[in-house]
């Protein structure tokens, strides 16, 4: 995994809520969402890239002022730790 991150937060705000939520599927296992959010943070950038874990795949947030975006596109299935393999459940 590799995981870069930066944020600035500001300490007397607690603020978390969803603006707007959109997704869909890309293929079988792959799926995208994209979000916005108001956020207590006055700046954030954020990137992930996973290949194995549950929901692996790319996650992205970018942030400024309270508001943030979100990118993540990912594997639907869900890892199986003892195997080191995906889960199906069809």
């Amino acid at each position: 995994m590799i995981h870069l991150n930066f944020t600035i937060s500001n300490p007397w705000s607690d603020r978390w809520n969803t603006i707007w939520y959109k997704n869909g599927s890309i293929s079988r296992h792959k799926a995208w969402e994209f979000n916005g959010y108001q956020t207590h943070d006055i700046v954030e950038v954020s990137c992930r890239l996973s290949f194995t874990g549950d929901h692996a795949g790319l996650h992205m947030m970018i942030g400024l002022f309270g508001y943030a975006v979100e990118l993540h596109i990912y594997d639907t299935r869900h890892w199986n730790y003892e195997t080191n393999t995906w889960e199906v459940y069809d």
